[in-house]
């Protein structure tokens, strides 16, 4: 009896394992299909004259949401999105069929954050977003969103993102009250600088296009730029090295709990 019993549990033990080894790379297989379908192909499809221009102003190449305006508004959501947000709905009836409700929930929240990291790790180090493209980078994000909450918990990260599109949408004139509260008072307790942080905003905001131009002498802040931090009294932490890893879903939801 002892010995069929520990047959048993190792048997159950390495079917548990092997089960979690295929849960895993089926994350990662949607993982990568994530990334292509997002950035490699959101990118193609995106090349514009309007990126062409603004890397002539500022010296780099502005991503699918540096549109210029005028640009058409139409489309509800950016091409990858669509294709990407389509894909991952079929994909999660799948999903659903094949793993019980905690699985899926785990299975689903992990996948919300890892769609997250790749959205912001491109936003922060490759793209600049202008009014317009932020009106579609909104859209875009609220797609994901709703795909990403079907299942699981945890997603109070997008909501996070939803709040900090609103630097790219607001005049510079008022972006010192979007960033500390109408008070104008850094210690209220109000604005992004409080829900998001002070140097999460201030990274986020230095991806506008309007925020450095080129000059003779390289990349230049814009003036308002630097009335803005000067009279927030706070550095750019932009001007280093900006660690993606602090910007990631698992960080943010450590710094909730």
């Amino acid at each position: 009896m002892s010995v069929a019993r520990e047959c048993r549990v190792e048997f159950f033990t390495d079917l548990e394992t092997r089960g979690e080894s295929c849960i895993l790379k089926a994350l990662d297989t949607l993982s990568t299909h994530i990334q292509w379908i997002l950035v490699t192909g959101g990118e193609a499809m995106s090349a514009s004259g309007g990126t062409r221009i603004l890397q002539s102003l500022t010296g780099t190449s502005g991503g699918p949401y540096a549109m210029a305006g005028g640009s058409s508004l139409e489309a509800p959501n950016s091409p990858a999105v669509k294709s990407l947000t389509y894909c991952l709905r079929v994909q999660f009836v799948h999903v659903q069929a094949a793993l019980t409700p905690q699985s899926l929930s785990a299975f689903w929240t992990a996948l919300s954050m890892r769609l997250y990291d790749i959205l912001v790790a491109r936003l922060l180090q490759h793209y600049y977003i202008s009014t317009v493209g932020a009106v579609i980078l909104a859209r875009d994000v609220e797609a994901l969103r709703s795909v990403s909450m079907l299942a699981g918990t945890q997603h109070e990260h997008w909501d996070i993102l939803r709040e900090l599109l609103t630097l790219y949408m607001t005049p510079p004139d008022a972006l010192k009250i979007i960033l500390i509260g109408p008070e104008g008072d850094a210690s209220s307790g109000k604005g992004l600088f409080q829900r998001a942080g002070k140097d999460h905003s201030l990274v986020f905001l230095s991806r506008r296009v309007d925020y450095r131009y080129r000059s003779a002498q390289g990349q230049r802040k814009s003036s308002w730029a630097l009335q803005l931090l000067e009279s927030l009294g706070a550095r750019d932490p932009s001007d280093g090295h900006v660690n993606i890893g602090l910007f990631s879903a698992a960080h943010i939801a450590e710094n909730r709990t």
